[in-house]
């Protein structure tokens, strides 16, 4: 039953992360990934509220196993920022990559401490 839960939150999360990237992908015209970024920050989010939310609430493993392996790990892309990281690198791109590395390493950890913040205040 678990990999039923974990299938139907990959799914959403694969769905998530494709309309997302496609809405941003049709009005960024740089060549910063801002959809990964996106994605990134917005998953740790969202990961940050589910672990915090549902450890409050009367949840059962199941549906915690759906949002935050089967969702989030649908939805985020940690492969595809290593990939577009180096590839900004090897387009010797340097700015923008520093640029991409930093606003990741620093945005998704305080979005994800939103996250719990979130799930504070709803609890």
């Amino acid at each position: 039953m678990k990999y039923l839960f974990l299938a139907l939150g990959g799914v959403a999360g694969v769905i998530a992360r494709y309309e997302l990237g496609v809405w941003i992908s049709d009005w960024n015209t740089t060549s910063f990934p801002w959809a990964t970024l996106a994605i990134n920050v917005t998953g740790s989010l969202a990961l940050g509220f589910f672990m915090r939310y549902l450890t409050g609430v009367t949840s059962s493993p199941e549906v915690r196993l759906m949002l935050t392996t089967g969702f989030c790990g649908g939805y985020t892309t940690m492969s595809t920022f290593s990939y577009e990281l180096v590839s900004l690198f090897t387009e010797r791109q340097f700015g923008l990559a520093f640029l991409y590395l930093s606003s990741t390493i620093l945005f998704a950890p305080l979005a994800c401490l939103a996250g719990f913040a979130l799930a504070e205040m709803a609890l």
